[in-house]
């Protein structure tokens, strides 16, 4: 239980450091996942489940009034339980996926009942009473504290021993198949990121990546290498051609 308590302690922090404390990515998977799991006392794991998380979620951006799955109690709950229960990281991934999915319906609902707090500072600010229009917004910053702290306590309380039976009778082919379905999350994740970040003049790059992976073995930091003097080329050739250019048309002016 104290595990729990520290667990969705971490979950609930990070989210208001998000919100109160400025914008410093505190509240993303790769953040969560070892958090969690130097509570849970394995960090390696809670690193890896972290990583692949932040595959899966690091386009997901909220624009407007969306409310896009709740990354922060999917991450810090799924996390917990792949350790606590002892089950294979790709099968809990598969499952991070409808908790957080979960505790995106319960944000719409804290969203709804925050309205309130924004009318009384509204009423308290036609009266002059600052003061309460400041505690009007701590009360709705202290609700979502409050309700992610809940889910991420409640789901490990109750979803441990939960997901333990359902790991343990689920068939093995249905394990595989979910395993699959969690290797191929973080591809969904990527491509969500390349199709908000796709450029014509810079994508051959990508695929000379993904061929001196796929087919040469080479490996993450080896492509990275490739790319820092790919990078250093690009930039060194431009830069010449550039300077080439103005030359020719200084020239050009003087005659």
């Amino acid at each position: 239980m104290f595990q729990g308590f520290l667990v969705a302690l971490v979950a609930a922090l990070v989210y208001m450091e998000s919100r109160i404390g400025g914008q410093h990515m505190l509240d993303r998977p790769i953040i969560i996942g070892p958090l969690v799991g130097i509570i849970m006392g394995n960090p390696a794991m809670g690193l890896l489940i972290g990583g692949e998380l932040e595959l899966v979620w690091m386009g997901l951006v909220g624009i407007g009034t969306s409310t896009p799955p709740d990354v922060v109690v999917g991450s810090a709950l799924a996390t917990a339980l792949a350790i606590k229960t002892g089950a294979d990281y790709t099968t809990t991934l598969a499952l991070a996926i409808p908790i957080s999915l979960l505790a995106q319906v319960g944000s719409i609902g804290v969203c709804i009942l925050n309205t309130a707090f924004a009318h009384r500072a509204d009423a308290c600010a036609e009266k002059g009473d600052y003061r309460g229009v400041e505690i009007s917004n701590w009360m709705g910053s202290a609700l979502y504290f409050v309700f992610k702290f809940s889910m991420v306590f409640i789901g490990f309380l109750i979803g441990a021993d939960l997901i333990t039976a359902i790991v343990e009778n689920i068939p093995a082919v249905i394990q595989q198949g979910l395993g699959q379905s969690g290797n191929l999350l973080p591809a969904l994740g990527v491509a969500m990121l390349i199709q908000l970040t796709w450029d014509r003049k810079f994508g051959a790059f990508l695929f000379l990546g993904f061929a001196l992976a796929a087919f040469l073995n080479v490996s993450t930091l080896g492509a990275a290498i490739f790319g820092v003097v790919i990078a250093v080329l690009y930039f060194t050739m431009s830069g010449n051609n550039n300077a080439q250019a103005v030359a020719y048309s200084n020239e050009s002016e003087e005659l």
